[in-house]
């Protein structure tokens, strides 16, 4: 790649703040130097911090590892052609939706995305207009969304990218709200409080990748590229393998050489505090054998520090197989960074 962006952001993006984490890599002469992960914070103003932290100039690089995109079955459904369009077709909706919730024009008619965000209780509520579902555990049933909207299969309602491929099975669908894995809240976070302002903002320097062009020609300066990324997609170009076991720290520590020897290979230097974290397993303080062998669910700190790797990984060995080709994706699927273009489906 002819030009690296300054700075290289990831953020592991939960539907709770606790559960939000970024890490961050600079470029300095010539190499990345990567820090400790640390609180998003305010969801608001993470992009201006990232731009006063940078500099005016400086080419900015951030991911987020909640989809970024819409199921094409659904959107040509809804008569949706464009993503970036849509989500500020969203945005602006849900804010008016938000401004007159309590005037005396909430009477009035609303626009057609307005409630979009609000995620169903029940299977009744299901509509294109409100497809998320559901919005608390009891009996919630996957196939009701599809059912609901009217298709066959609850595979139209995936991406591209999420459907099961050689290194992995299937993503969780971006409707579905319910259990760990579950996108849907913390995509609605990201795309209302994030992507979705900046796009408002129309702005050309905050583009989206792919929507907006190759990551070559995005890569200019005074410009940040958001992009979707999945730090599972990282873990054997990092580590060798797929994780299991995350959330023990046990597990973590165990990590630590694979994660020392990506580091000397990919040529990313570390602040003396990731390196500390990692050897503790992203623990600040171990007190025992049982503390670091308990299930802990502190992953969070991880899975941001996996992601940064991955998106430094992907953009020094970067070229056309990481750029999708297909015009849907491209305008209304989208892509996770770091996938190569078509995938090698599980047999």
């Amino acid at each position: 790649m002819n030009k690296l962006p300054e700075i290289v952001a990831h953020c592991d993006w939960g539907s709770q703040p606790s559960k939000r984490w970024i890490a961050i890599a600079t470029l300095q002469s010539g190499s990345y130097l990567a820090y400790a992960p640390q609180p998003v914070g305010e969801m608001s103003t993470l992009i201006a911090r990232l731009r006063r932290q940078s500099g005016r100039n400086a080419c900015i690089v951030i991911g987020f590892d909640f989809p970024i995109g819409l199921p094409s079955a659904y959107a040509e459904r809804c008569g949706i052609g464009s993503y970036p369009d849509f989500l500020q077709q969203l945005t602006s909706d849900a804010s008016i939706a938000s401004d007159t919730s309590d005037s005396s024009t909430s009477g009035s008619s609303p626009s057609r995305w307005s409630r979009f965000h609000e995620v169903c209780s029940t299977e009744e509520e299901i509509t294109l207009e409100r497809p998320f579902y559901p919005l608390r555990p009891g009996g919630a049933r996957r196939d009701a969304i599809h059912e609901a909207l009217g298709f066959a299969d609850r595979n139209q309602l995936y991406r591209e990218c999420e459907l099961r491929h050689a290194a992995r099975t299937s993503a969780s669908s971006l409707f579905w709200t319910l259990g760990g894995n579950q996108v849907g809240k913390s995509a609605l976070l990201g795309w209302l409080n994030v992507l979705g302002p900046q796009l408002a903002q129309k702005s050309k320097s905050f583009r989206l990748w792919p929507f907006h062009g190759t990551l070559e020609a995005l890569l200019r300066p005074g410009v940040m590229v958001a992009m979707e990324t999945y730090p599972t997609e990282y873990h054997g170009r990092i580590f060798g393998h797929a994780l299991r076991g995350k959330r023990y720290a046990a597990q973590r520590i165990d990590l630590a050489p694979a994660w020392l020897e990506s580091a000397h290979r990919l040529g990313i230097r570390m602040d003396r505090k990731l390196k500390r974290q990692i050897l503790s397993g992203f623990v600040e303080t171990i007190s025992g054998e049982q503390q670091t062998r308990a299930r802990d669910e502190q992953d969070d700190p991880l899975d941001a520090t996996i992601g940064l790797f991955g998106m430094l990984a992907t953009l020094k060995e970067y070229g056309p197989q990481f750029e999708p080709n297909d015009q849907e994706i491209r305008t209304v699927e989208g892509w996770i960074f770091g996938l190569t273009h078509p995938l090698q489906r599980a047999g």
